[in-house]
Protein backbone atom coordinates (compact mmCIF):
# COMPACT_ATOMS: atom_id res chain seq x y z
CA UNK A 1 0.00 0.00 0.00
CA UNK A 2 1.30 3.70 -0.64
CA UNK A 3 1.24 5.93 1.84
CA UNK A 4 0.47 9.37 1.10
CA UNK A 5 1.53 12.21 3.15
CA UNK A 6 -0.68 14.49 1.71
CA UNK A 7 -4.03 12.59 2.03
CA UNK A 8 -3.25 10.33 4.39
CA UNK A 9 -5.30 7.15 5.90
CA UNK A 10 -6.64 8.19 9.31
CA UNK A 11 -5.95 4.16 10.14
CA UNK A 12 -2.39 5.06 9.62
CA UNK A 13 -2.61 7.89 12.09
CA UNK A 14 -4.33 6.21 14.58
CA UNK A 15 -1.52 3.53 14.63
CA UNK A 16 1.00 6.37 14.88
CA UNK A 17 -0.30 8.03 17.83
CA UNK A 18 -0.73 4.87 19.84
CA UNK A 19 2.87 4.55 19.26
CA UNK A 20 4.01 7.69 20.24
CA UNK A 21 1.60 7.24 23.01
CA UNK A 22 3.19 3.83 23.83
CA UNK A 23 6.71 4.97 23.98
CA UNK A 24 6.19 8.07 26.40
CA UNK A 25 4.18 5.42 28.77
CA UNK A 26 7.28 2.86 28.36
CA UNK A 27 9.81 5.71 29.18
CA UNK A 28 8.01 6.77 31.85
CA UNK A 29 7.34 3.18 33.79
CA UNK A 30 11.18 2.61 33.35
CA UNK A 31 12.27 6.12 34.74
CA UNK A 32 9.77 7.16 37.10
CA UNK A 33 10.59 7.12 40.94
CA UNK A 34 6.65 7.27 42.77
CA UNK A 35 3.34 5.19 41.96
CA UNK A 36 -0.34 6.72 42.44
CA UNK A 37 -3.23 4.28 40.87
CA UNK A 38 -5.22 7.32 40.97
CA UNK A 39 -2.40 9.98 38.98
CA UNK A 40 -4.71 12.94 39.35
CA UNK A 41 -6.30 12.68 42.85
CA UNK A 42 -3.15 14.78 44.90
CA UNK A 43 -4.01 17.18 42.11
CA UNK A 44 -7.47 17.01 41.64
CA UNK A 45 -8.48 20.96 43.09
CA UNK A 46 -6.13 22.45 40.43
CA UNK A 47 -8.81 21.03 37.41
CA UNK A 48 -11.89 23.25 39.21
CA UNK A 49 -12.28 27.22 38.42
CA UNK A 50 -15.08 29.83 39.77
CA UNK A 51 -18.63 28.75 37.66
CA UNK A 52 -19.88 32.46 37.72
CA UNK A 53 -16.52 33.55 36.70
CA UNK A 54 -16.16 36.62 33.68
CA UNK A 55 -13.76 37.43 31.11
CA UNK A 56 -12.64 33.82 30.36
CA UNK A 57 -12.53 33.94 26.70
CA UNK A 58 -12.75 30.00 25.86
CA UNK A 59 -15.97 29.68 28.10
CA UNK A 60 -17.65 32.47 26.18
CA UNK A 61 -16.69 30.16 23.04
CA UNK A 62 -17.92 27.51 24.58
CA UNK A 63 -21.20 28.66 25.78
CA UNK A 64 -21.87 30.41 22.22
CA UNK A 65 -22.13 26.76 20.22
CA UNK A 66 -25.12 25.66 22.40
CA UNK A 67 -28.81 27.17 23.13
CA UNK A 68 -30.06 27.21 27.08
CA UNK A 69 -31.88 24.38 26.27
CA UNK A 70 -28.67 21.89 25.10
CA UNK A 71 -27.43 19.59 27.01
CA UNK A 72 -23.26 19.28 27.39
CA UNK A 73 -21.13 16.03 27.49
CA UNK A 74 -18.08 16.70 29.25
CA UNK A 75 -15.58 14.11 28.66
CA UNK A 76 -12.45 14.20 31.01
CA UNK A 77 -14.78 16.94 33.15
CA UNK A 78 -11.92 16.95 35.84
CA UNK A 79 -13.09 19.34 38.59
CA UNK A 80 -15.43 20.87 36.85
CA UNK A 81 -13.68 23.80 35.57
CA UNK A 82 -15.90 23.82 32.34
CA UNK A 83 -18.71 21.50 33.61
CA UNK A 84 -19.86 23.74 36.46
CA UNK A 85 -20.21 27.06 34.14
CA UNK A 86 -21.89 25.13 31.11
CA UNK A 87 -24.79 23.88 33.77
CA UNK A 88 -25.11 27.73 34.91
CA UNK A 89 -26.55 28.19 31.03
CA UNK A 90 -27.47 24.83 29.62
CA UNK A 91 -30.31 22.44 30.56
CA UNK A 92 -27.36 19.41 31.53
CA UNK A 93 -24.20 18.65 31.70
CA UNK A 94 -23.32 15.05 31.55
CA UNK A 95 -19.49 14.75 33.34
CA UNK A 96 -17.79 11.80 32.28
CA UNK A 97 -14.41 10.79 34.36
CA UNK A 98 -12.56 7.53 35.90
CA UNK A 99 -10.57 9.44 38.01
CA UNK A 100 -12.39 9.38 41.64
CA UNK A 101 -10.27 12.20 43.04
CA UNK A 102 -11.84 14.11 39.62
CA UNK A 103 -15.16 12.75 40.42
CA UNK A 104 -14.68 14.08 44.31
CA UNK A 105 -13.73 17.57 43.69
CA UNK A 106 -16.39 18.27 41.25
CA UNK A 107 -19.11 16.56 43.94
CA UNK A 108 -17.82 19.28 46.20
CA UNK A 109 -18.22 21.71 44.33
CA UNK A 110 -21.61 21.10 42.94
CA UNK A 111 -22.33 20.62 46.35
CA UNK A 112 -20.69 24.12 47.41
CA UNK A 113 -22.33 26.31 44.34
CA UNK A 114 -25.96 24.50 44.45
CA UNK A 115 -25.44 23.30 40.82
CA UNK A 116 -28.11 20.17 40.51
CA UNK A 117 -28.26 19.47 36.98
CA UNK A 118 -24.97 18.14 36.66
CA UNK A 119 -24.62 14.19 36.34
CA UNK A 120 -21.62 12.72 36.87
CA UNK A 121 -20.32 9.12 34.89
CA UNK A 122 -17.71 6.82 36.29
CA UNK A 123 -16.53 5.69 32.40
CA UNK A 124 -13.34 5.73 30.54
CA UNK A 125 -14.06 7.17 26.97
CA UNK A 126 -15.60 5.78 25.00
CA UNK A 127 -17.32 3.19 27.30
CA UNK A 128 -20.58 4.37 27.48
CA UNK A 129 -20.84 6.48 24.31
CA UNK A 130 -24.02 4.00 23.37
CA UNK A 131 -26.09 5.25 25.84
CA UNK A 132 -25.18 8.98 26.00
CA UNK A 133 -27.35 11.61 24.03
CA UNK A 134 -25.62 15.68 23.52
CA UNK A 135 -26.04 18.28 21.99
CA UNK A 136 -22.53 19.30 22.11
CA UNK A 137 -19.56 17.34 23.60
CA UNK A 138 -16.27 18.90 25.09
CA UNK A 139 -13.32 16.85 25.49
CA UNK A 140 -10.60 19.14 27.42
CA UNK A 141 -7.34 18.48 27.39
CA UNK A 142 -7.68 14.67 27.37
CA UNK A 143 -6.91 13.02 24.33
CA UNK A 144 -3.00 13.19 24.84
CA UNK A 145 -2.38 10.09 26.22
CA UNK A 146 -5.36 8.03 24.57
CA UNK A 147 -3.92 4.99 22.94
CA UNK A 148 -6.47 4.72 20.69
CA UNK A 149 -7.91 7.87 19.54
CA UNK A 150 -9.77 7.30 16.86
CA UNK A 151 -12.05 5.10 18.61
CA UNK A 152 -12.18 8.03 21.43
CA UNK A 153 -13.13 10.48 18.56
CA UNK A 154 -15.69 8.21 17.35
CA UNK A 155 -17.58 7.88 21.18
CA UNK A 156 -17.82 11.70 20.83
CA UNK A 157 -19.13 11.92 17.50
CA UNK A 158 -21.44 8.86 17.89
CA UNK A 159 -22.74 10.82 21.40
CA UNK A 160 -22.92 13.86 20.13
CA UNK A 161 -26.00 15.43 17.45
CA UNK A 162 -24.78 19.18 16.92
CA UNK A 163 -20.99 20.21 17.17
CA UNK A 164 -17.87 18.14 18.79
CA UNK A 165 -15.54 20.60 20.72
CA UNK A 166 -11.77 19.77 21.76
CA UNK A 167 -9.64 21.62 23.88
CA UNK A 168 -6.03 21.11 23.04
CA UNK A 169 -2.75 22.80 23.86
CA UNK A 170 0.85 23.17 21.50
CA UNK A 171 2.21 20.84 23.62
CA UNK A 172 0.65 18.03 25.90
CA UNK A 173 0.65 19.19 29.48
CA UNK A 174 2.26 16.38 31.06
CA UNK A 175 5.71 17.60 29.23
CA UNK A 176 7.69 20.31 29.54
CA UNK A 177 10.56 20.41 30.88
CA UNK A 178 12.19 18.72 28.38
CA UNK A 179 16.01 20.22 28.81
CA UNK A 180 15.94 19.52 32.24
CA UNK A 181 14.54 15.96 31.40
CA UNK A 182 17.44 14.66 29.01
CA UNK A 183 20.08 16.37 32.04
CA UNK A 184 18.36 14.27 35.27
CA UNK A 185 17.35 10.86 33.08
CA UNK A 186 20.03 10.87 30.28
CA UNK A 187 17.70 10.74 27.45
CA UNK A 188 15.41 12.37 25.40
CA UNK A 189 12.15 12.74 26.66
CA UNK A 190 9.08 11.41 24.50
CA UNK A 191 6.45 13.80 23.62
CA UNK A 192 3.01 12.71 23.55
CA UNK A 193 1.11 14.07 20.47
CA UNK A 194 -0.68 17.52 20.75
CA UNK A 195 -2.85 20.60 19.01
CA UNK A 196 -1.57 20.09 15.66
CA UNK A 197 -1.46 16.15 15.51
CA UNK A 198 -5.13 16.12 16.51
CA UNK A 199 -5.95 18.67 14.18
CA UNK A 200 -4.12 16.87 10.98
CA UNK A 201 -5.82 13.25 12.53
CA UNK A 202 -9.51 15.21 12.09
CA UNK A 203 -8.86 16.19 8.39
CA UNK A 204 -8.12 12.76 7.60
CA UNK A 205 -11.17 11.68 8.96
CA UNK A 206 -12.93 14.40 6.75
CA UNK A 207 -13.68 16.27 9.12
CA UNK A 208 -13.71 20.20 8.49
CA UNK A 209 -12.82 21.39 12.11
CA UNK A 210 -12.75 25.20 12.87
CA UNK A 211 -9.74 26.17 14.88
CA UNK A 212 -9.55 29.36 17.37
CA UNK A 213 -6.12 29.73 18.95
CA UNK A 214 -5.86 31.37 22.47
CA UNK A 215 -3.13 32.39 24.51
CA UNK A 216 -2.61 30.03 27.44
CA UNK A 217 -3.36 31.73 30.51
CA UNK A 218 -0.62 30.81 32.63
CA UNK A 219 0.48 32.37 36.17
CA UNK A 220 4.13 32.40 36.26
CA UNK A 221 5.23 30.14 39.40
CA UNK A 222 6.92 30.72 42.19
CA UNK A 223 10.02 28.96 43.03
CA UNK A 224 8.15 26.45 45.21
CA UNK A 225 5.64 25.62 42.28
CA UNK A 226 8.36 25.16 39.76
CA UNK A 227 10.14 22.52 41.48
CA UNK A 228 7.01 20.91 42.45
CA UNK A 229 6.27 21.06 39.09
CA UNK A 230 9.59 20.06 37.74
CA UNK A 231 9.69 17.30 40.30
CA UNK A 232 6.04 15.74 39.23
CA UNK A 233 7.21 15.51 35.40
CA UNK A 234 10.17 14.20 36.05
CA UNK A 235 8.34 11.48 37.93
CA UNK A 236 11.18 12.00 40.61
CA UNK A 237 10.86 10.94 44.15
CA UNK A 238 11.64 14.28 47.01
CA UNK A 239 14.80 13.84 47.98
CA UNK A 240 15.94 11.08 45.46
CA UNK A 241 19.53 11.25 43.97
CA UNK A 242 18.12 12.23 40.73
CA UNK A 243 15.82 14.94 42.82
CA UNK A 244 18.78 16.76 44.43
CA UNK A 245 20.24 17.00 40.63
CA UNK A 246 17.23 18.39 39.42
CA UNK A 247 16.96 20.61 42.37
CA UNK A 248 20.69 21.76 41.46
CA UNK A 249 19.96 23.04 38.28
CA UNK A 250 17.19 24.31 39.27
CA UNK A 251 19.04 26.45 41.42
CA UNK A 252 21.24 27.54 38.15
CA UNK A 253 18.00 28.52 36.17
CA UNK A 254 16.29 30.74 38.53
CA UNK A 255 19.78 32.60 39.07
CA UNK A 256 19.83 32.68 35.64
CA UNK A 257 16.54 34.49 35.53
CA UNK A 258 15.49 31.43 32.95
CA UNK A 259 11.48 31.16 32.38
CA UNK A 260 11.42 29.11 29.13
CA UNK A 261 10.94 25.28 30.61
CA UNK A 262 9.21 24.45 27.51
CA UNK A 263 5.43 24.34 28.93
CA UNK A 264 1.66 25.16 26.93
CA UNK A 265 1.85 28.54 25.62
CA UNK A 266 -1.38 28.06 23.51
CA UNK A 267 -4.83 26.38 23.72
CA UNK A 268 -6.90 25.87 20.38
CA UNK A 269 -10.44 25.18 20.26
CA UNK A 270 -11.46 22.47 17.70
CA UNK A 271 -14.61 22.42 16.58
CA UNK A 272 -16.45 20.17 13.67
CA UNK A 273 -19.69 18.44 12.49
CA UNK A 274 -20.25 15.11 14.29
Amino acid sequence: MTISYLRPDPGVLGREWREIVEAEYNQVERLREWHNTDYYQPIANQFTDDPHRAGDPILEALRAFAPPDAVWLDVGAGGGRYALPLALTSKQVIAVDPSGGMRQVLKGELERHGIDNVVQRDLRWPEGSDEIQAHCSLAAHVGYDIREINPFIDGLERATSERCVALSMDRAPSGGFERLWEQVHGEPRQTLPAMRDFVHLLLARDAAPEIRVFPRNHEAWTPDELRSSARRRLWLAEGSEKDKRLQSLLDTEIKNGATDFQVPLLVAMVSWRP
